[in-house]
């Protein structure tokens, strides 16, 4: 070999290396108004998400996880970090299995959003360490208003924050050392389902005196109301506004340090107050961000860029109720946890379609539920190669669900001149049927997106999709192709076949194993 040989081919390795070793973007959230999305590696990103159960994180059970999220089809997992492993003595961290879950993320080519289970699990403190649980005086339990000790820590505990603070941000520290380059952890969410339970709000020295003095100025501005005390200002609903001020100022001080170690995305989870719960610290943790405390949250919680919802429902309209608040100018949808069910399918394609960061199913690694398990797999294989384009299409309101749902009339949307119509247990030869009996527990679903003013993507499974011009003049408004196919790595429509005659005649009929079209009207 020629000495010339070897220095280019030592320049080239050499380049090779510097070029694998560049740092993919930070992931980050884009948009304002209302309209946001998550960008990962500088690209318009889809979560697709399975969480594990909450003792899953382990070596001895996460090979059993990892068979499960491939057969998802998921894009990204989310797994808990606990407090009480990763702090087993004041001060001393072990990363160990917040390693394994990175390395485990990047073996099976998945992104990572990882949980802390810090100050709160649930409403309650499960995993906060033992070495402080146990020492009440350093580090204040939550206290009802007979002052009896709950399974809670006081949000007033000005040393279990520190602690909770320092821990947090020695593992962002960690991630930016571990991960910083490939970025396989995309968000952490801080805390999970925080608020107190067992009463509405803390009775402990520290809370007493701060229930009975003036409201913060703060609080005051957000909740748009004048001077006064807590129970002055608020009345009955004081307690409950007095835990959402304790907490989500506690989360925003945790959140506020660990960013300034690595500042990837924070989200906070909320136990919703739907289902007809009204009894907080009773029904739901009181102070967490609910719907009737979240312009409170979201002013006193400036580090966490998304509230979630954790939403375990199989009705279309419980997921509205619930949810829908939170898409917010200052919000973004994020489906947080859901459950794993036949009828959860659906929230995806919602998600998707109204702009949403996000869909996550939890609990997957319960062997009872291969059918959902399947079900979901399918759909996340079919919308995957198309979630780039759908994410920046339903940014600027193109894109439409289009969901199955007992006793609701098919769902028509309008996107200018044409308008897109969903419907169910329709018979080849016959018009679109209303509701009936034999449709029950049937889940057709698709999601249409208007590429262009003449092209729509249309993207499910068991349901008819019907076209129908809205002009009225004496001009021809039809359908004028429809071609099955995909995109490809260019981002160019590749058709494979032509629906047409059979076919088209009285709609699409989108099969029980999905369909990938692009229609074609006239303008």
């Amino acid at each position: 070999m020629t000495l010339l040989r070897r220095v280019m081919l030592g320049l080239f390795a050499c380049s090779a290396l510097a070029a694998s070793a560049v740092a993919e973007p930070m992931p980050h959230l884009v948009g304002e108004n209302g309209h946001y999305q998550l960008e990962v590696n500088g690209k318009p990103f889809f979560v697709l998400a399975a969480q594990m159960h909450n003792s899953s994180a382990w070596q001895s059970t996460l090979p059993e996880f990892w068979k499960v999220a491939k057969k998802l089809n998921v894009n990204t997992v989310q797994a808990p970090v606990y407090w009480e492993t990763m702090e087993p003595e004041p001060g001393k961290f072990d990363f160990s299995g917040v390693d394994s879950l990175i390395d485990g993320a990047r073996a099976h080519h998945v992104r990572l959003m990882l949980l802390w289970f810090g100050t709160w699990k649930n409403g309650a403190g499960h995993y906060v360490p033992l070495w402080m649980k146990r020492d009440m005086a350093h580090y204040p339990r939550l206290l009802d208003a007979d002052h009896h000790p709950l399974d809670g820590m006081s949000p007033f505990g000005h040393e279990t924050l520190e602690r909770d603070k320092a821990a947090f941000t020695a593992l962002m520290r960690h991630l930016a050392a571990y991960d910083a380059t490939q970025h396989t952890v995309i968000m952490v969410q801080v805390e999970n389902e925080p608020g107190l339970l067992g009463t509405v709000r803390d009775h402990g020295k520290a809370a007493e005196e701060s229930f009975a003095g003036p409201v913060p100025d703060d609080v005051l501005k957000a909740t748009h109301k004048s001077s006064g005390t807590w129970q002055e200002v608020y009345g009955d609903e004081a307690a409950e506004l007095f835990s959402a001020w304790a907490v989500s100022r506690y989360i925003n001080q945790v959140a506020t340090a660990g960013k300034a170690a690595y500042p990837l995305p924070l989200y906070v989870n909320v136990w919703l107050r739907y289902h007809g719960l009204t009894q907080p610290g009773v029904e739901y943790p009181s102070g967490g961000a609910t719907v009737n405390v979240l312009d409170l949250w979201k002013a006193q919680s400036p580090s966490i860029d998304v509230i979630g919802t954790d939403s375990y429902t199989t009705q279309l309209a419980e997921i509205h109720n619930g949810v829908l608040p939170y898409q917010r100018k200052d919000n973004p949808p994020w489906l947080s946890e859901s459950g794993i069910t036949l009828p959860s399918t659906r929230w995806t394609f919602d998600f998707l379609a109204r702009g949403g960061i996000g869909a996550s199913v939890f609990g997957v690694d319960d062997p009872n539920h291969e059918e959902a398990i399947a079900a979901h797999g399918a759909d996340n294989a079919l919308l995957s190669p198309f979630l780039p384009i759908l994410v920046e299409k339903a940014r600027v309101g193109d894109v439409v669900a289009l969901l199955q749902e007992p006793s609701v009339p098919s769902p028509v949307h309008e996107f200018g001149s044409w308008a897109v119509r969903g419907s169910f247990g329709a018979q080849w030869g016959s018009g679109d049927p209303a509701f009936t009996p034999e449709n029950i527990g049937k889940v057709g679903r698709a999601i249409v997106a208007r590429l262009d003013p003449t092209h729509f993507l249309v993207v499910g499974r068991g349901m008819r999709v019907s076209f129908l011009p809205r002009s009225h003049d004496l001009k021809v408004h039809e359908v004028e192709r429809v071609e099955q196919g995909n995109f490809d790595s260019e981002g160019h429509w590749k058709a494979s076949r032509i629906w047409n005659g059979d076919e088209s005649d009285y709609g699409l009929d989108l099969p029980e194993d999905g369909a990938v079209l692009r229609v074609e009207v006239t303008s």
